[in-house]
């Protein structure tokens, strides 16, 4: 389901807009959050790196998504849903008032520990495919002129990338059981029967688990589209198959299905801005 809120963002001049490293699953989460709130918001995206000329002007650490609206900037995508989750009624909310503690509780765990590791274990699979098909992932939607300039300074730009992130292979292997773990203790939390990781209803943490499990399932619906798996490394080929086919890979394939709305059909522009509107659901 999707709600229609526009009206209830009555007071903003302009569209909100939405400052994203496209393939990053935390921008990925605020994204669902603005889908999942109905409003109009035109995503900004940049390449690795060169986001940071325009994230600082909102967060001295240069960190993204940012959302950008005629009130000010939010610099978090935890921050953003509950912006968001302010307007929307009741039935509605991220965030019930009778389970906001417990939603938090695991929406934090799920930021701070599993999302990170995720994170970590696709840039350690990728880093062996060619240049040109990580730019092709990576710089979808972005402005033309960063894809240009990108692939002669690519092995110093992505080896500074791999160092920020602290990705090596002993801290995927140290992390991997952080993202297995997680898996297994959502398969035990659904083992009851409930469609949902805190009862009858969508919320916040299941957004949040969905959005950071990406990674190491590929949804379909996720804001950019991921390669063939064929030509990805067979290790990390194998591990996204698995972690398809476990219950919890499931329910977040399923959460994708149901709750965000399927993949648009964006075309950049010529400043690399991508204008989406989020549907109501038929």
């Amino acid at each position: 389901m999707y709600i229609t809120l526009a009206s209830e963002f009555h007071y903003l001049r302009q569209p909100m807009r939405l400052i994203t490293i496209p393939v990053s699953h935390y921008c990925e989460k605020a994204r669902w959050g603005l889908i999942h709130a109905g409003v109009d918001y035109v995503e900004d995206a940049h390449l690795q790196l060169f986001h940071y000329l325009v994230a600082r002007r909102y967060n001295t650490r240069g960190m993204v998504p940012i959302l950008v609206t005629d009130t000010g900037a939010i610099t978090d995508s935890t921050e953003i849903l509950r912006f968001l989750d302010q307007r929307l009624p009741e039935s509605a909310k991220l965030y019930p008032k009778s389970q906001i503690q417990e939603v938090e509780a695991l929406e934090e765990d799920f930021d701070e520990r599993f999302g990170i590791e995720t994170r970590r274990w696709v840039y350690f699979n990728l880093r062996t495919l060619p240049a040109r098909q990580i730019l092709k992932l990576a710089g979808q939607g972005t402005p033309l002129w960063e894809r240009a300039i990108a692939p002669p300074f690519f092995s110093p730009l992505f080896r500074f990338l791999l160092h920020s992130l602290d990705v090596s292979r002993e801290n995927v292997d140290r992390g991997f059981p952080v993202i297995s773990d997680t898996f297994d203790w959502v398969k035990t939390r659904l083992s009851d029967g409930r469609p949902f990781l805190c009862g009858d209803r969508f919320t916040a943490a299941d957004l949040t688990f969905a959005s950071l499990a990406a990674p190491v399932l590929w949804p379909p619906e996720y804001g950019i589209k991921f390669p063939p798996l064929e030509e990805v490394p067979p290790s990390a080929r194998d591990a996204i198959g698995q972690f398809r086919a476990h219950p919890a890979g499931e329910f977040a394939l399923r959460l994708f299905r149901e709750h965000r709305s399927p993949a648009t059909d964006t075309q950049p522009s010529g400043t690399g801005t991508l204008a989406q509107k989020a549907a109501p659901s038929p």
